[in-house]
């Protein structure tokens, strides 16, 4: 295993190349790029040990503070912040890819305002783009759509129409676009409903309720032959919207904890990560690696699913408490991610199938209360899924069946969702480490390197061989110059 160090810092700054057309490796259109956290092709860094300082790299100061992740099209970043006492002022930014060089920012005044403080989302929705706009969600419940060149198309107040956000952490879903339609969930200690707007107008398409279930995750789409799904995951619940109307194509309640790691799917499956009452985090003695969760054998769509109740995992490898030195999960700190509220039932991770065949049987394919997802969303490779909880134990399950392969902690924390590539997890750490694992049913740790930052990492984008880490203040470009290519900015 090798260790290596990277410390980035300082305004570095130099003219490295870009892409010139808007493939599959040159484009990260939202939270989580597409939603699954895959880059596929291109070759992202994982260590810089040979290349100390990395020339070419750029670290930007952003105004105020935001917990966004950055999105990246046609060489451009955008990325929003709040700033002022009571978060009243509302940042989107966008950046030169090849140079961070700002291209232009603009400022929205907040609806409804909050006192901003460590306990409460602080910029924390992420915006999306397409080819014609950026939409750009606060927790201030405004919401914004402008061309790439800046100009302002439309906006709308959801809490001026609606009603205003609560919850004791504030807001934090980003929006999806499905179709013709940007999404809107709101799950909050309130009346909460889902929101379909026109992309092009900001116009209501629909507008439906949903159970009061105060959650941070984000909507997520399957779509297989035009016959899309809009999924939601809030604490208790997995439910499947039509995008043409909102109507409800199904509805599950045999899962827990699920309030704050989004939806991810692959092909005809969903993963749902939620946070059990243990905290997943396993033991620190390394050992044989027991069976994990035990497949659903329910008949029909209203049978609870079998829970795993068998041995605790063992092979997790030991590693030292993170920056903060603190492994319990919800200690004050900068930054604060809120808590999922308690559950009198059963929690764990789970798996459903999304395709027609699945109508007349139970979506759950397996449930485990072994496996915990914390502030990172799952990712799936190949046939593995990788959770990671609130104390930064990283879980490896087979897909199929939730049979666990290994756990493995990492040097602390992590709040950002790692990021696939090349058939390895890269996974950035919450005060600045980077650990890249090779996928796969044993554990294989190929690089572990830092990044030198005293803030939190939110997030990041994958883009071009590069990394774009979105710090609470800051945005940090990581790449290798030797996998770059000639282009400027394209609107």
């Amino acid at each position: 295993m090798n260790r290596l160090y990277l410390q980035v810092c300082g305004w570095i700054t130099a003219g490295l190349s870009l892409w010139g057309t808007s493939q599959a490796t040159e484009v990260w259109p939202g939270f989580r790029g597409r939603g699954d956290s895959h880059l596929d092709g291109g070759q992202l860094p994982w260590s810089w040990e040979a290349r100390g300082q990395v020339q070419g790299n750029w670290s930007i100061r952003l105004k105020g503070y935001g917990q966004s992740s950055p999105v990246v099209w046609k060489n451009v970043v955008y990325v929003t912040s709040i700033s002022g006492e009571m978060k009243e002022h509302l940042h989107l930014f966008a950046f030169h890819l090849a140079d961070g060089a700002l291209l232009w920012e603009k400022e929205f005044s907040a609806t409804q305002k909050v006192k901003d403080s460590d306990t409460v989302s602080r910029g924390a929705p992420t915006p999306v783009v397409d080819d014609g706009h950026v939409y750009a969600m606060f927790e201030s419940g405004d919401l914004f759509a402008l061309d790439h060149s800046g100009n302002l198309k439309w906006e709308r107040s959801i809490v001026k129409d609606y009603g205003e956000f609560k919850g004791p952490h504030g807001y934090a879903s980003s929006p999806l676009l499905v179709n013709d339609l940007c999404v809107i969930q709101v799950a909050h200690a309130g009346p909460s409903y889902i929101l379909a707007l026109d992309r092009k107008t900001g116009q209501n398409r629909w507008k439906v309720d949903h159970p009061s279930q105060t959650g941070w995750s984000s909507p997520a789409v399957y779509d297989k032959a035009g016959q899309s799904q809009i999924l939601i995951s809030t604490a208790g619940s997995v439910r499947s919207l039509n995008p043409e109307n909102g109507a409800t194509l199904w509805i599950s309640e045999e899962i827990q904890g699920n309030s704050t790691a989004s939806p991810t799917v692959v092909g005809d499956l969903v993963v749902i990560g939620a946070a059990t009452e243990r905290g997943g985090g396993g033991g620190r003695r390394s050992g044989t690696t027991p069976p994990g969760a035990t497949p659903s054998t329910s008949t029909t769509s209203t049978a609870p699913a079998q829970t795993s109740q068998g041995e605790q995992p063992k092979d997790v490898t030991s590693k030292p408490p993170g920056p903060s030195g603190n492994e319990s999960a919800g200690s004050p700190s900068s930054g604060e991610r809120p808590q999922s509220p308690p559950s009198s039932k059963p929690t764990g991770s789970g798996v459903f199938r999304l395709d027609d065949r699945s109508a007349e049987q139970t979506r759950l394919v397996w449930k485990s209360d072994k496996v915990s997802s914390g502030y990172a969303s799952p990712v799936v490779v190949g046939d593995f899924v990788y959770f990671v909880n609130r104390v930064g134990v990283v879980t490896c399950a087979r897909l199929s069946d939730g049979a666990i392969q290994w756990q493995h902690r990492l040097p602390g924390e992590v709040w950002a969702s790692p990021v696939a590539n090349n058939g390895h997890v890269t996974f950035f750490g919450k005060f600045g480490f980077v650990v890249t694992l090779k996928s796969g049913p044993q554990i294989e740790e190929v690089a572990e390197s830092n990044i030198s930052t005293t803030e939190v990492v939110y997030g990041v984008a994958a883009v071009d061989n590069s990394w774009i880490v979105r710090t609470g203040r800051g945005l940090i470009r990581i790449s290798d110059p030797s996998n770059t290519k000639p282009s400027s900015p394209t609107n």
